[in-house]
């Protein structure tokens, strides 16, 4: 009896083994799977032709590209997924790093591969992990499931760029934020200094990590129940400052060290003779010898710190804003609902669910943290280890959904007050925040009700695989049917949400569905870094030489921004708008019949207003040549 006892016990424990660490391994091949069916399908977008350029002009050069973080981007994406990728060749100098080779499609083709085995399947494996750990073996699956078919997390897991590795990075520095939190010690410290920079060094969005890592340390040095006066108070920041300030002293180097202590360009960018007189350097140091030889050895010699660089280039990005797109309207500085309405029609019927059950439980889980003092919270939330339920577990404290909850709020007051509003791509770290805190908080209220679990995870990852179904491969183009699906996403968001230059390979399938005869009457103006003739399309420009030999031009196609104006002044393609495509290209692109007198007339106008917008941009350039505008003041602190 004792044998078979023993015999049944260790049979268990392997079952228990292959369900614990087998699952996993099934959810990372089907993440492969899913990714790979993207990868083949799209072309090269235009972060990605950037990227594969800096990687290949590092290479050449032997250090990271300066471009890099000229530009406001952080360089450990472009160091993890693009220099495994080219560090066998000899690089490339790659002047201009948006223009695309015939070559860029195979290199990016295995840099989004080392994206989805290196940044997608450990993102899924955390948001498993991490729910197993507190609530057991179902809420693992739930979470990680959600994550693996969601179209927006499959997305950007396809793509080689920085978006997807920086919600990896995040979670892990939160994680780390937690266990900081949890045992506030010097150690901890330094860790969690290592995590916020490595998220900094991924995305200069990782600045919302540190008002929540100053908020922890506030609570940590908080002691509920304890005496407050004046007195206490100000010993309580002084500690609190402390402890910031020696946060600061890692994190500082160690950002730095992550752009392998790269410098940015100089201090001020140009020379005193050339710095005009509303520059902000002029309006703090006046004219003058002392001001002239300050500003002559910060063009000269002082230079910016890479991070820094970058930095400022985002806070001067989103001061000025950029050009973006909202049902219809077009805008250089936002919209402060833009996000959300992103949010609302580019998630699944699922995701938009568990946030409204989300937004339920934290109001109960915010009324319970007001109510009781954090020990008592910690042993009301904690598990009983008298008291078994497959959904409790010893570790399930109160501070892991705190931080998903704050962090959450965090970066959504930063979107919301941002002026680039370009893409879902943005949001992307609020999917996982979202997952992990609702399954969390539900599986907490019902731990006696095992079956709403289970029913819950049932139908939400049934309908989640429906959602991610039904648009195969074209999952950046996800819209969920309460909005009319992907075929009226053109009509609500355009950019990265819906038109990313990534189409090119539709486009060959449907030449290639035309007649023999109607193969090169393609006329073509498209809004993306790849070459059309690295897939084999033979298509004719859009060109004023089209309307000379127009009967031998049968069809425009047209991608869906410049449909709409986006990027172009004087909407170009207004008059395309009130004619019925031929077909849909993946999407992000239209085809329309020049065969008719209405499509010969607006591609007329089209031509037209082409030449305006070209006109127009060659007195710019005149203009820029000539000396720059002194007619509003200067926000470029490096002039």
């Amino acid at each position: 009896m004792r044998n078979r006892e023993i015999k049944d016990s260790l049979l268990k424990k392997i079952l228990r083994f292959i369900l614990v660490w087998g699952t996993p391994v099934l959810f990372a091949s089907l993440i492969l799977d899913l990714t790979t069916s993207f990868r083949v399908a799209k072309s090269p977008v235009f972060d990605e032709t950037f990227y594969l350029s800096t990687a290949l002009a590092s290479v050449n050069q032997g250090t990271i590209d300066p471009r890099l973080c000229q530009s406001g981007v952080a360089p450990l994406p472009v160091l993890l997924n693009y220099l495994p990728v080219v560090w066998s060749t000899e690089g490339d100098e790659r002047p201009r790093p948006w223009k695309g080779s015939i070559a860029d499609a195979e290199l990016i083709f295995e840099a989004r591969f080392m994206n989805s085995l290196l940044v997608g399947i450990p993102t899924m494996l955390l948001v498993y992990f991490w729910l197993y750990r507190r609530r057991g073996y179902i809420a693992g699956i739930f979470g990680a499931a959600l994550i693996m078919f969601s179209p927006t997390m499959i997305a950007h897991f396809s793509l080689a760029t920085t978006d997807s590795c920086f919600t990896l990075s995040a979670l892990i520095a939160l994680a780390t934020l937690t266990c900081y939190w949890k045992r506030p010690s010097l150690r901890n410290l330094f860790w969690l200094a290592l995590a916020v920079g490595v998220a900094i060094s991924v995305k200069y969005s990782g600045l919302f990590l540190l008002p929540c890592v100053l908020i922890v340390m506030v609570f940590n040095t908080f002691k509920p129940g304890s005496p407050f006066s004046g007195r206490s108070f100000w010993g309580y920041m002084k500690q609190v400052t402390f402890v910031f300030s020696v946060f600061l002293v890692f994190l500082l180097p160690l950002t730095w060290a992550f752009h392998l202590f790269q410098f940015g360009g100089p201090l001020k960018a140009v020379p005193y003779a050339e710095t005009p007189d509303d520059s902000a350097w002029v309006r703090v140091l006046g004219r003058g010898a002392v001001a002239q030889q300050i500003m002559e050895v910060s063009h000269s010699t002082l230079k910016y710190p890479a991070p820094l660089a970058g930095i400022l280039f985002q806070i001067q990005h989103n001061s000025g804003g950029h050009v973006a797109y909202l049902m219809g309207e077009v805008s250089e500085s936002g919209w402060w609902y833009y996000f959300p309405l992103t949010w609302f029609f580019k998630s699944t019927p699922v995701e938009l669910f568990l946030t409204i059950l989300g937004l339920i439980l934290s109001l109960f889980f915010l009324y319970h943290a007001w109510k009781l003092s954090s020990n008592t919270l910690i042993d009301e939330i904690s598990a009983d280890p008298k008291e078994y339920s497959p959904l409790r577990s010893q570790t399930a404290t109160y501070h892991a959904p705190a931080i998903w909850l704050l962090a959450g709020l965090v970066l959504l007051g930063m979107l919301l007050t941002s002026r680039i509003n370009i893409g879902q791509r943005y949001l992307l770290t609020l999917y996982p925040l979202m997952v992990l805190f609702t399954i969390d908080q539900f599986c907490h209220w019902n731990q006696h009700r095992f079956y709403r679990v289970i029913l819950l995870c049932i139908l939400c990852v049934g309908f989640q695989v429906v959602s991610i179904a039904s648009v195969k491969p074209h999952f950046l183009s996800y819209f969920n049917s309460f909005v009319g699906g992907p075929s009226a996403g053109h009509l609500l968001l355009l950019d990265s949400n819906l038109d990313w230059g990534q189409d090119l390979p539709a486009l060959q399938k449907m030449i290639a569905e035309l007649p023999p005869e109607d193969r090169e009457k393609c006329v073509l103006y498209y809004f993306g870094t790849a070459l059309p003739k690295s897939y084999g399309i033979k298509v004719h420009p859009l060109r004023d030489d089209v309307l000379d030999n127009l009967n031998q031009r049968k069809y425009l196609v047209l991608s869906a921004g410049f449909l709409h104006g986006l990027y172009m002044d004087h909407d170009p393609f207004e008059a395309f708008r009130s004619i019925e495509p031929f077909k849909h290209v993946g999407y992000s692109m239209f085809v329309f019949k020049l065969d008719t007198p209405e499509a010969k007339q607006a591609l007329r106008e089209s031509l037209a207003r082409l030449q305006k917008m070209r006109d127009g941009d060659a007195l710019k350039e005149m203009t820029n040549k000539g000396g720059k505008s002194t007619s509003a003041p200067s926000t470029d602190f490096r002039e």
